[in-house]
């Protein structure tokens, strides 16, 4: 069996059929490192914060300011972090009050090779810098292989907890 043969109109199917608009991309930062996530902080309209998965043996979190456009040059949090396969720096959540509290909480490999969960707070005389001092381990998970270990970290609006993606 044969399919029939099907005259293409010059059209996109999807957008004919379905009345979706065409995709498309604009760059709106440039000079990053293998940048895997970009989060807003609760109530924040002026800031992106864009987790780069490392550079070098670091991973960083930088902010791309919204009213000029230009990616800050210091970074709001850099760590060291393992620079094998798919692991760095993986993943930003900020907690629901962060406005009060400043906590935000991030996912990265070490360089052991285990994923570490850690809460840090925002610097008390920049909202522009993490207080890198700070840094508490909420938990560290032991990963048998250095690919495929998950990253995402989030909470949920429904109960408030934190979720954790591991690989």
């Amino acid at each position: 069996w044969q399919s029939p043969p099907v005259a293409h109109t010059g059209q996109d199917p999807v957008n004919r059929i379905f009345g979706v608009a065409p995709l498309s991309t604009e760059r709106v930062a440039s000079g990053l490192s293998r940048p895997v996530q970009v989060v807003a902080a609760p109530g924040d309209t002026g800031r992106l914060f864009i987790v780069e998965q490392r550079s070098g043996s670091t991973g960083r979190i930088k902010i791309l300011n919204l009213v000029t456009g230009a990616v800050n040059s210091t970074p709001f949090l850099s760590l060291t972090v393992s620079t094998s396969s798919e692991q760095g720096l993986l993943g930003l959540a900020f907690h629901p009050n962060y406005n009060q509290n400043g906590y935000f909480y991030i996912n990265y490999t070490a360089s052991n090779g285990n994923t570490v969960i850690q809460r840090y707070t925002v610097s008390s005389g920049n909202p522009d810098v993490a207080n890198s001092g700070s840094g508490y381990t909420i938990m560290t998970i032991s990963q048998p292989y250095s690919n495929h270990n998950g990253g995402w970290l989030g909470f949920s609006p429904i109960d408030g907890y934190l979720y954790i993606g591991t690989g």
